[in-house]
This record gives C-alpha cells, structure tokens and sequence, in this order.
C-alpha cells in the first residue's frame, strides 16, 4: 500500500505587497542589506565566518555557559524525537547534535568551513550518524537538493540574506510542520560599537542590523500570522581587561593600523563598566523566538 502524499503547506501572497502603499519590510531589509555594501572596509558574512580567527575569538568564547539557554530553546519548540529537521546556519551544532542524539534525522546548511570544521569535531566525537552536512548558503540552495518536506525548520542567528522575503517562503515551502526562528529582538552590543566607531576608522556610517519586528512584519506581509516570544537572550560581554575587549574587537572592526586600535583602546576605556574584577560591555541584548505551523487550517 502506497504512503499518502505529503501535503504542501498553502500558498502565500506576495511578501512585497503592501496595502498603504508603503515601503514593505521586506524591500526596507533589503535596503538595510544593501547600506551595508557601501560601508568602506566592512566586508561581508561570508568573509566574516570564513575566518577562523574572528570566529573563534567572538563566537565560541564562552559558548560552553550557553547549555542551560540551548536546553530552554529546544524545549521551547517541543521538536518529537524522530522528527526530520533542518537547521539553516546549524553552526557547530547547537541544535543538530542534540536532535541527532535523541533520534531526528538532521539536515544541516551552513556555508562557514570554520563551523563546519567545529560541527563535524563534535559529530566525531558524539559518535553522532543521523547528522548531513549540506556545505551552502542558503541562498544557494535548488528546488529539489533537500527531498520531501521537514517537519521542523530552524534558522536561529542565521537570517542575514539580503532577500529575507525569499528565504522564508523557502523555508515555508519546504516544511510540513513548524518553523522556527531565533533573532535579535534588541541591537547586540556589536551593533552599537560599530555604529559609534567605524566612521572614526574607515569613513561610513555603519547602517546597524534589521531586528526581530522587523522580521514578524516581512512575515505578516506575506500572510503568515506568526507567534513572537521574547527572550533574555545574551547577557552582556564579560571581559578581563580593557585589552580583551581590544583585541577582541581590532579583528572585527578591521583594524589596521596603530592610530585605529588607539581609537579603539580608547573607546573601551570609556564605555566599559566595571563589575567586580571583570568589565562588562552593554545591557545585554533581547533575543525573539518567532514560529508558526505550515499546515492548512482547517
């Protein structure tokens, strides 16, 4: 006896329509997206992730504390064991390898070799199987590569194309359950340094990042009702001394010369805050958890 045919979600209207006649989310996105092409010295993700310096130095530092915030975030999207996933962007595993263990057959997106490199340690290592490692942008992808639909779609800080209207009804189209997104409800600290330095480095003002409402708003424009959940999120960056800060931030600011980590020594000696025998950077940053069920009504 043949199985059913895996229904297709319903068919979303445009994600450029916009009923007042205003710029939509989705093109004011895109044009955030697009300012940052003319950002002198600014470089790109894919630059960015592709570099096994900066990435280990900003992402994984003391990514380990990070377990408690995982563990609420699955619980949180409720994911049956056994369910097929796909996690858009899965970095080392955060997600993946937990799903892996208890039985879901996992497919993951992500263009960065260094997290790519740090992921397939970990699978190594867990003696993970159920685990395939797709080496693309999700832009990238063609109808087809992926097979029958998901049941799960997760895409957690990793939603920085410049068409963000086409990434989700691709997301959408290729989930039979629900999909899931993580984003920053609130600027990361990251933001604001880039925001107050960089003209003073390269020339340019930096235009600052697209965030979680803006994200609910593209959706609602393309007729998907979504639920928005805030969250705590990140606390705020914990440095020794003033001088991890720098050397932190001389690699992602581009820093060049003497005259530029000067400006940035300079900065942290102002703005950091000392708590106890550490210095912190920031209030700390909301992130939104955002999901919705592809399924057709009834």
């Amino acid at each position: 006896m043949n199985a059913d045919p895996i229904p297709a979600p319903p068919p979303l209207r445009s994600a450029v329509a916009c009923e007042s006649g205003a710029v939509s989310f989705r093109e004011q996105w895109r044009n955030l997206k697009l300012a940052h092409c003319a950002v002198p010295n600014y470089g790109n993700s894919r630059q960015f992730w592709g570099n096994k310096k900066k990435v280990h130095t900003v992402y994984t530092k003391g990514n380990g504390k990070h377990d408690a915030v995982t563990q609420a975030r699955l619980a949180a999207m409720d994911i049956p064991d056994g369910s097929r996933v796909l996690d858009i962007g899965a970095g080392p595993g955060t997600y993946a390898i937990p799903l892996a263990a208890r039985g879901c057959s996992v497919t993951v997106i992500e263009p960065s070799p260094v997290m790519r490199e740090l992921l397939g340690a970990r699978i190594k290592k867990e003696k993970i199987k159920n685990i395939v490692v797709i080496p693309k942008r999700w832009e990238d992808m063609q109808a087809g590569e992926l097979g029958e639909p998901f049941d799960v779609v997760i895409a957690s800080f990793s939603l920085t194309m410049m068409d963000i209207g086409e990434a989700l009804e691709r997301m959408h189209s290729c989930c039979r359950g629900t999909v899931h997104l993580f984003w920053f409800l609130t600027p990361p600290a990251w933001v604001k340094v880039n925001k107050d330095l960089w003209q003073h480095l390269h020339g340019g003002i930096f235009p600052g990042e697209p965030t979680a409402e803006w994200l609910w708003q593209v959706l609602y424009e393309m007729g998907i009702y979504a639920n928005l959940t805030a969250e705590e999120g990140f606390p705020p960056s914990r440095y020794a001394n003033v001088k991890e800060a720098v050397d932190e931030y001389r690699e992602r600011l581009n820093c060049t010369t003497q005259a530029h980590e000067e400006i940035v020594r300079n900065y942290f000696q102002t703005v950091l805050r000392q708590d106890g025998d550490s210095f912190l950077l920031g209030n700390g940053t909301r992130v939104a958890h955002i999901w919705w069920s592809t399924a057709k009504p009834d």
